[in-house]
């Protein structure tokens, strides 16, 4: 019975990366938009977040929409829309926890349940499709949201935001960073830190700490060697060349700041 077990585990990790390989390949071929999905979730349970949730509709995340047509154009002269945002219906369920200092298998674990979470609560059946899940909590200045991340594999975001039109520009941004995970790129940022990591986390590396813009995947603008400022809006964001090499669009670099 042991060995049986052994068997059926080995087979499911053989099925699980033999189709995230397929996802991966078909998520970064930009031959058609990707289609992204963006799941609301109220995090903290609160009515006031349940009335927030009610109210958002698609056009909450144009800028998203917005900001990736326009670094695409950075990188590529045919016009295209590389990805197509669309809202779907609120999760009435939380996305299994990631495990604090956890072992590698502790790790895969938990991978293999988010994903299993994510199939329960997603109405997408394209393999390529990338599914954000939003959990919105009322701004709390006593405590701060739980890390967001993107997962490649399995093309899943999960985002804590707040659930304020005040915050709505600066939630896109985490969610743009988390989007851009799922397709290959890395964090740019000191994980110990914070801060941008020189060259690659700078938006305009020739120009020392004189930035205007944060490079999307160091999320934030770098003031000096210790302090930076989260961006207000994708306005102030770009995507970075080796962010476009790792997701695939760098062909003919020009200036992204035009």
């Amino acid at each position: 019975m042991k060995v049986f077990r052994i068997a059926l585990l080995l087979l499911v990790f053989v099925f699980v990366a033999f189709y995230s390989k397929l996802q991966r390949l078909e998520s970064m071929a930009w031959v058609d938009p990707l289609q992204v999905s963006i799941y609301p979730i109220n995090g903290d349970g609160s009515v006031l977040t349940d009335q927030y949730i009610s109210a958002l509709s698609v056009n909450n995340f144009h800028s998203v929409d917005v900001f990736f047509k326009k670094q695409w154009g950075a990188y590529n002269e045919f016009d295209f829309d590389p990805i197509a945002v669309t809202l779907k219906s609120v999760v009435t369920s939380q996305p299994p926890l990631p495990p604090i200092n956890g072992n590698v298998l502790k790790v895969i674990f938990w991978s293999l349940r988010l994903r299993f979470w994510s199939y329960q609560n997603s109405v997408d059946s394209n393999k390529s499709t990338v599914n954000i899940f939003v959990r919105y909590h009322q701004v709390d200045a006593s405590s701060r949201l739980a890390h967001s991340l993107g997962l490649q594999k399995g093309l899943i975001g999960v985002v804590n935001g707040y659930a304020s039109n005040e915050y709505q520009e600066q939630n896109n941004v985490v969610i743009a960073h988390e989007l851009l995970h799922t397709v290959g790129a890395s964090d740019k940022y000191n994980l110990t830190t914070g801060q941008p990591i020189y060259p690659a986390g700078f938006a305009m590396p020739d120009e020392n700490y004189r930035q205007s813009k944060a490079e999307i995947m160091a999320g934030r603008i770098p003031v000096n060697k210790r302090e930076s400022i989260m961006p207000r809006s994708l306005r102030q964001c770009v995507i970075g060349s080796e962010t476009a090499k790792e997701i695939g669009w760098l062909r003919t670099v020009i200036d992204i700041n035009q």
